[in-house]
């Protein structure tokens, strides 16, 4: 017992620690006004032989971004439409929910999928529909389907110039 006790007081403070860099990562974006992407996918897309660096690639273009662990002190769980049992589909739809509600309009989420079938199919469509209800841009990515970063990075350029677009519609309509 006393193992266990000791494995979720450091699973806690390694959470803990998460939720402080994501705080500071999202005061830096907002003080300086850049793109922040909350990037959201299963626990193994954080391996860099699955993931290809499209964590990279986001740093990279000018943009701060942020694990859905990085910014769930800000969010609850969430009542969908779909059944929601699982920790790792409650947290995506809590973040998708967070962008979505978000009065920030740098902030956006892009999903990492394997597959894209089975649960992720009902779990993709989900997320689709929480930041479409808002006026927000779903952007996913199949990362089993690429070889490079050659397509990822025409779909992120497409996100930011259609952010940009986006703002630059509200700023005429004021």
């Amino acid at each position: 017992m006393q193992q266990q006790t000791k494995a979720y007081a450091e699973y806690n403070s390694f959470m803990q620690k998460i939720q402080i860099k994501g705080e500071e990562y999202l005061k830096i974006a907002n003080d300086k006004n850049l793109p922040i992407i909350v990037l959201v996918g299963r626990p193994y897309h954080l391996d860099n032989e699955i993931n290809h660096g499209i964590d990279k690639f986001i740093s990279e273009s000018s943009a701060v971004l942020i694990s859905e662990d990085g910014l769930a002190e800000r969010y609850e769980k969430m009542p969908t439409t779909v059944l929601n049992q699982w920790t790792y589909h409650s947290r995506l739809y809590s973040a998708a929910n967070f962008v979505a509600e978000s009065e920030n309009p740098n902030i956006n989420l892009v999903q990492l999928v394997s597959f894209g079938c089975g649960v992720d199919a009902i779990t993709t469509d989900e997320v689709r529909k929480i930041l479409e209800e808002k006026n927000k841009i779903y952007t996913q990515i199949k990362i089993d389907e690429i070889t490079n970063l050659g397509a990822v990075k025409i779909r992120l350029r497409s996100l930011f110039a259609a952010i940009k677009q986006k703002e630059g519609e509200k700023i005429e309509n004021r």
